[in-house]
């Protein structure tokens, strides 16, 4: 069995997730903490105007404008899901000055409020948990009948009479024992939720979006991860808690990190999280690929390069093409590609090799948590394959287009930069430096002073240090030096910027 460690780190208003397997990185996320995003959040509110023509009300919910619920808002849009019949009410039943959990369905616009519900929904991996509306629905992508009934029949089985669940795509990858583990987590949520409720005020948020690093624990701790490894103490405590509402045999090691230097550094991944940025990836033995992404769809050409083989040109090709199946399933999960993807193979003869070929590239992509559709080898030697699209693929994460060549490439962004300097000050300040000076380019300099978040976690970890940034007009926006000076009289740069 392969052993896979999930790594999580959160500073500077950035959460970062990443999953090596044997060693080698397969899943990278970075998202960053920005709180505009309202949806999902579970807040105290307070009735405070109904409109008995209208079957609605708004709701205090302490945001800058009031919020709106309706009769037609209270449960989610079943034309997606097929599923029996819920008792929608009438009316709304509510009173001026009730106090009632709400969750934003839908954020502010203009002069409006945000839409509210009071029926809650709990989003997991396979499914959605209603802790109080009787219902099973089925995601109207999973088209076989059969499968649908053997889902329903599951649920039933699983949820409370009160609750309700609505099965996902992505569950028939789980089991029942897994499906079973995510409705007792999002049980203990709603739990927690009620008694904050109890002593809360209005206007109080009660529960939150899920951050990135519990999402990813969320949707892996039911797998095959042997352990966790955490960048600082408040998020072990986090995913501790987060742990603990799972049954025991889910949870999994926790090692935190000392603290002292950069853990995605410390554990190779940031040079791991670089390589994404290039569109060569080298596979053992000398072949590799090239990925290019086009507006339409993603093409990944497969070369031998250095691999000559020992034995035919045909048996040589075959493993090549072997080799690179596994490793663009691997890409394409890593880099978070999505939309149509053609691979052009190395031509080989024989049709059991082909047949072999794409029989390997499904078995590789079975991993992966996005839905994969795979079409035969065609008469030119391509293959084609779908990958559902989650989110933004990492090549946007990590690059935007480059104001150097008018758009014709891409640079790395601020953020992807921030982040390996990061990196270095903390190795150069764990080396008890005393006095450190980064000469950087000005607007990323800039952009780096003002991530107040970022520059209190690094005085917090080395408050004895003293960091000056020296902006420069000339240098690429990628290029950085870091000096250091130790001396007790130390000569500051003119131009040069306290960070702290």
């Amino acid at each position: 069995m392969s052993r896979k460690t999930l790594y999580l780190d959160s500073y500077g208003g950035i959460d970062l997730a990443a999953v090596k397997e044997d060693n080698l990185l397969c899943e990278f996320d970075i998202e960053k903490r920005d709180g505009e995003n309202l949806v999902g959040n579970i807040y105290k509110g307070r009735v405070c105007n109904l409109l008995n023509g209208m079957q609605a009300a708004f709701i205090d919910c302490g945001l800058q404008k009031n919020c709106f619920i309706s009769v037609e808002g209270l449960f989610p849009d079943r034309t997606k899901y097929i599923g029996g019949d819920v008792n929608i009410p009438e009316e709304l039943n509510l009173h001026v000055g009730d106090e009632i959990l709400v969750q934003i369905l839908k954020p502010p616009v203009g002069s409006k409020g945000a839409k509210v519900t009071t029926c809650l929904s709990f989003v997991g991996k396979s499914l959605i948990y209603m802790p109080e509306t009787p219902f099973i629905g089925v995601s109207r992508k999973i088209s076989d009948s059969e499968l649908r009934k053997n889902l329903t029949f599951m649920m039933d089985k699983i949820k409370n009479d009160e609750e309700g669940v609505i099965v996902r795509t992505a569950a028939p990858y789980s089991n029942m024992r897994q499906m079973e583990d995510e409705i007792s987590f999002h049980r203990n949520v709603y739990d927690n939720i009620k008694q904050k409720f109890a002593t809360a005020k209005v206007g109080d948020l009660l529960y939150s979006d899920i951050p990135l690093p519990v999402r990813v624990l969320r949707d892996t701790l039911s797998g095959d991860i042997e352990k966790i490894v955490v960048g600082n103490e408040n998020l072990g405590n986090i995913i501790r808690e987060t742990m603990n509402m799972y049954p025991s045999h889910s949870r999994r090691p926790l090692i935190v990190h000392d603290g002292k230097t950069d853990m995605f550094y410390e554990n190779g991944l940031i040079a791991d999280v670089a390589k994404l940025r290039s569109p060569r990836v080298d596979i053992a033995g000398g072949a590799y690929l090239i990925i290019e992404r086009t507006e339409a769809l993603t093409v990944i050409d497969v070369n031998t390069g250095k691999f000559t083989g020992d034995e035919s040109l045909e048996q040589t090709v075959y493993q090549t093409n072997i080799a690179a199946a596994r490793e663009i399933a691997r890409q394409v999960r890593l880099r978070n590609i999505g939309g149509i993807v053609v691979v052009d193979f190395i031509d080989m003869e024989g049709k059991n090799h082909k047949k072999s070929l794409v029989e390997e590239l499904e078995r590789a992509l079975l991993s992966d948590k996005a839905k994969c559709r795979v079409l035969p080898m065609s008469d030119f030697g391509l293959v084609q394959f779908t990958r559902k699209r989650i989110g933004k693929s990492v090549l946007d994460i990590l690059t935007k287009p480059c104001k150097y060549c008018s758009g014709a490439g891409l640079s790395r962004t601020y953020q992807s930069i921030i982040l390996e300097l990061r990196a270095k000050l903390l190795e150069y300040l764990s080396q008890q430096f005393k006095t450190i000076f980064v000469d950087m380019n000005v607007d990323v300099s800039t952009a780096m002073i003002n991530t107040l978040e970022l520059v209190q976690d690094i005085k917090n970890r080395f408050p004895q240090a003293r960091v000056y940034i020296v902006p420069h007009r000339t240098f690429h926006e990628e290029t950085f030096t870091i000096r250091y000076d130790n001396s007790p009289t130390v000569a500051i740069p003119e131009g040069s910027i306290m960070l702290y």
